[in-house]
Formats: C-alpha cells, structure tokens, sequence
C-alpha cells in the first residue's frame, strides 16, 4: 500500500503528502520480529501498510496473552504515542509484512494541528479503545467453549490458513482446552478437520449454539 493511499490521509494537499513523506520511512519485517517491546518509548507512528501483526503481554505465569490482532492497513498503538508514554505491550509480525515509521514529533508539530487529521486520529484511538474493552469484556464473561464457538463463525475464511495452537493463542486458551472443545464439536458433526485445519460443516447448529 502506499503511503497516498491510506485513508487517513486522504484530506492532504500534494504539498503535504510530499512533507509527510519527507519525515516517513519505509520498512520491511519477517514473520517473528518484533516492531516493539513494552515499555519502549514510541518514537514513530507505526502504519501497517502490509501484513499482519499481533499485540501481546505475559501473564505472571510468562503466558502470551495476545490483546489484539492488527491487519494492514492500520496504524499501530497510536495510543502510546497520543498520550506520549511507553508502549503497553509488545508488539510482533505474524506474517512478513512492511511498515511506514513516520517520526511522531514532526507528524504532530505539521499534521495534528489539521482538524481533519486530528479528527481521523481521534477516531482510530476510539476505535482501539472500544477493541480493547470489547478483548476484556470478551475474556472476562465469556467461557471457553462460547469462545470457541465465536471464533469459529466469524472467522470462517481464515480457518483454512489458521492452526489450533494459534487458535488457542488468540483466544487465551491452553491448547488442551481448545483441543477437547474441537474434539466435542467434531462428535456432535459441527465441525470436521480437513488436512489438519478446521471446517465447519454444519453452520445451523453452530449459530444455535451462540
């Protein structure tokens, strides 16, 4: 994606987009590196312009507790770098993917003093704010097993490409749990397994069960 084309940019002049690019810089990662660590300063407004990334902490017994996943495009814990303190989580690559760091300091001086910018901004922190009440509310309330069941009808397209043990990852549920849910899903001819990934075969009974 380029950088003219995402939307939140959308309102700059050609005079602005030249600027904006002047102070961005264009960066390439893998599948596992970090783009940061808790409690890292922010420096760039991160924009995911391709790929897939995931945000994360450890519980007190070292568990990935993953709190959100983030598609391209999006900007990346804008949140950190709005209130200026240190990221709250790490934050890593789940497929290769490239980012645009674009330095916050000069971004605020010349950018966010746009109202139309400032507006978008404000937008997307709302956005991730409701996503974040949603993740702790989600975790809270909601049993394993409705978790399952959730994850699987809105998920569907991504079951082909996705395995068990990142299911059980995204969902902050030991593989064993997520496992034995399967397991009960498949008897009841829910759902069944082809070539090791999930497919759900009786979407009726699934809905039922929300």
């Amino acid at each position: 994606m380029q950088l003219d084309k995402f939307w939140f940019f959308e309102s700059l002049s050609d005079t602005d987009l030249k600027e904006l690019k002047n102070i961005t810089i264009k960066k390439s990662y893998k599948k596992g590196d970090i783009l940061f660590y808790a409690d890292d300063k922010p420096r760039f407004l991160h924009l995911l312009a391709d790929g897939t990334v995931k945000l994360y902490k450890h519980d007190f017994k070292d568990n990935e507790v993953v709190l959100h996943n983030l598609n391209a495009p999006n900007l990346i814990a804008e949140i950190a770098n709005f209130e200026e303190i240190p990221y709250p989580a790490n934050c890593s690559f789940e497929s290769d993917g490239e980012i645009y760091l674009i330095d916050y300091e000069k971004f605020k001086e010349k950018f966010l003093s746009k109202s139309e910018i400032a507006m978008v901004f404000i937008k997307s922190l709302t956005k991730k704010i409701k996503a974040l009440e949603s993740f702790i509310n989600y975790s809270i309330t909601t049993d394993s097993y409705t978790k399952i069941i959730r994850f699987l009808s809105e998920n569907e397209n991504k079951l082909k490409n996705i395995k068990q043990v990142k299911i059980a990852s995204i969902l902050n549920i030991s593989p064993e749990t997520l496992s034995r849910n399967i397991t009960k899903l498949k008897k009841e001819k829910i759902i069944d397994k082809e070539d090791g990934y999930i497919k759900i075969i009786d979407h009726q009974r699934l809905q039922e069960l929300l």
